[in-house]
């Protein structure tokens, strides 16, 4: 049973890797839809933070739902935490976390690898803390935001100097999406 459970895991963590990979060469060689109704903000994520003290405290508490072998998922809480959220950070099956997604109606094109709540809002994905401090001090109607795939340079996802120019997508509980934010390099 020790072996079975042992293989089992290095199976799981070789997947997770795989699919990790092949998500990140997807999104690079199809690119994301844009939206041309819609006018973004470019800039880069070096110069997206914002001072969480004009936010009330209570509007900082973010929950963040993750598998347990998801690496970079830590990477992104950490960059939260440093940043001023209080973080409850809870490790559950993939399978809790799509019910997380489904209820906030989240459409299959904007998942990532962890899903986060905060002040009744969905934060999908290596999103940079400045889009959620946007997301929660401007209150837009809308049902989340979300950085689809796993982008090279996103917090959570640092590979050195090397970054991909990503976008932001915010949704909405009827399943349109628009750009909410925009990431070029």
């Amino acid at each position: 049973m020790k072996k079975f459970c042992s293989n089992w895991m290095q199976s799981l963590i070789a997947g997770v890797a795989v699919a990790g990979v092949l998500g990140v060469a997807y999104w690079s060689f199809v690119g994301l839809p844009e939206n041309p109704t819609f006018s973004a903000t470019t800039q880069t994520v070096a110069n997206s933070s914002s001072p969480t003290t004009d936010l009330a405290p209570q509007l900082l508490n973010i929950t963040v739902y993750r598998t347990p072998t998801c690496g970079c998922c830590q990477g992104w809480v950490e960059h939260i935490k440093q940043n001023g959220f209080q973080v409850t950070d809870i490790v559950k099956p993939e399978s809790e976390i799509q019910t997380i997604r489904q209820k906030h109606n989240l459409p299959s094109d904007l998942t990532s690898c962890h899903t986060s709540e905060i002040a009744g809002y969905l934060v999908e994905g290596h999103i940079p803390v400045a889009d959620v401090k946007r997301l929660i001090s401007q209150k837009p109607n809308i049902a989340g935001i979300s950085v689809p795939g796993m982008p090279i340079g996103t917090p959570g996802m640092e590979m050195g100097d090397r970054q991909q120019s990503f976008d932001v997508f915010a949704f909405k509980k009827d399943g349109q999406t628009r750009v909410f934010n925009s990431y070029k390099f």
